[in-house]
């Protein structure tokens, strides 16, 4: 009987760490709660001149004749637009163009949805 309870015992240590490797942590990411995104909202329209342009940030920078110089952010989704035939990009944008964009608000920020490159 002796034999019986040392390799019971010898077994049931082998057994309790491979369990324990066998069941896999709890997730951090599961148990933790993320913030919903904060609603955007119409913005509205700005419409004037780009007096810079940040193309690593996506900061388009507009003096505007109603609203003064306004930071606005723009986002891969952000849509160019042109007379011009073809596909446009942020970096169609530059200095001294004019424009009229579309926005949305969300958090305190200004968003690009639409950039409308204006010919004069």
């Amino acid at each position: 009987m002796p034999r019986l309870v040392v390799a019971g015992t010898i077994l049931g240590l082998l057994l309790i760490p491979a369990a324990a490797l066998a069941a896999p942590p709890p997730s951090p990411i599961a148990s933790a709660t993320v913030p919903a995104p904060a609603p955007m909202r119409d913005g509205g329209v700005i419409e004037g001149r780009v007096s810079s342009i940040d193309y690593q940030r996506g900061i388009v920078t507009v003096d505007s004749t109603t609203q003064g110089r306004v930071d606005i952010a723009t986002m891969p989704t952000t849509s160019v637009q042109s007379d011009d035939p073809g596909y446009h990009t942020l970096s169609d944008v530059s200095r001294g163009s004019k424009v009229r964009i579309f926005i949305s608000k969300a958090a305190g920020k200004v968003v690009a949805q639409i950039i409308r490159l204006i010919k004069h």
